[in-house]
């Protein structure tokens, strides 16, 4: 529980780059010990997510824009293999799950559950390659552009470009087009990059996020230059 509460506050833009992760202080906040405090942390430095360094102790952890793109592009790669791998073994059943998410997702209000949705569609539709080593993988890979890409859901314009790349993915998935799909995939998980590049360039202008305060480029360039 605490592992989940310490990564939704960094995922949710609570916790901003760059800001110190005090053990005392997070004991005290969940009424626990330190001991499994520290194991949570542990566990985040290992998801990318925090940095434990030298005389500093755990920090959240600060990406620049070769990061974010980095990270992206492996989880284009990783995606689309697993895609190409779950889609011959799709039934009807895995195809009205992932369109009962998608729906789900477009008629979600809240920013966090957007996103959580957002995760549970991309799983959905790579969980008939099976391959739980890899979906681990991807998902280490996504969490630490997870906080920034909610800077994007910011703005309506992305979310509403997101939601008709999800339909068109899962279109493609319904009729078992293995090329269409991941060619599609690989697109929208790119242009992502592109736009947090932006984010990063200081080119866009999130609005206020209703469940805290967004991570703006402004942000992200102090936590990057602190480091």
């Amino acid at each position: 529980m605490i592992l989940d509460a310490i990564r939704k506050d960094i995922l949710d833009g609570l916790i901003l780059p760059g800001a110190p992760l005090r053990q005392d202080d997070l004991a005290s906040a969940h009424n626990v010990s330190k001991i499994p405090v520290r194991e949570a942390l542990l566990h985040l430095v290992a998801e990318g997510l925090v940095h434990l360094e030298p005389n500093r102790g755990f920090t959240v952890a600060a990406l620049g824009a070769q990061d974010a793109e980095e990270l992206l592009d492996m989880r284009a790669v990783l995606e689309c293999h697993m895609l190409r791998l779950a889609i011959p073994h799709m039934s009807d059943e895995d195809i009205a799950i992932a369109t009962r998410i998608v729906a789900e997702a477009e008629a979600a209000e809240e920013l966090g559950r957007w996103t959580e949705l957002n995760f549970a569609f991309h799983a959905a539709i790579s969980a008939p390659a099976k391959r739980h080593r890899l979906a681990a993988l991807i998902r280490q890979v996504s969490n630490p552009t997870d906080a920034y890409v909610r800077v994007l859901l910011t703005n309506a314009n992305y979310r509403d470009q997101a939601e008709r790349e999800h339909r068109a993915i899962l279109s493609a998935c319904a009729v078992r087009n293995v090329q269409a799909a991941t060619a599609l995939l690989d697109q929208h998980i790119r242009q992502t990059g592109v736009l947090l590049a932006d984010v990063f360039a200081g080119k866009a202008a999130p609005r206020e996020n209703p469940r805290g305060r967004p991570l703006s480029a402004a942000d992200a360039s102090k936590a990057q230059d602190e480091r």
